[in-house]
């Protein structure tokens, strides 16, 4: 599937710490495999202060799809499969 007619982009606000982290990540990689034409940023929370501020982010990981808060803490593969097509159907 192509997002690039909507130039869809994710970023990731997550922690070195962060026990939840690595599996979102993962979880994202697996997911994108099946996208094209999305941008993904893994930005480091301590790094991040604007987007922190901007969306009011109080835990890791954040998942922000095209600058709105989609997920927070948890994701699933399915979920997140389901939320990008239906933002590449709108």
């Amino acid at each position: 599937m192509s997002a690039e007619k909507k130039n869809t982009k994710i970023d990731v606000i997550y922690s070195d710490t962060c026990p939840d982290c690595p599996p979102v990540k993962e979880a994202i990689e697996n997911v994108l495999q099946d996208f094209e034409g999305i941008e993904v940023e893994y930005r480091e929370a301590r790094d991040s202060s604007n987007l922190i501020s901007k969306h009011d982010i109080t835990h890791v990981p954040t998942v922000i799809i095209n600058d709105e808060v989609e997920f927070v803490e948890t994701l699933t593969e399915d979920k997140l499969r389901h939320r990008l097509e239906e933002i590449i159907n709108e």
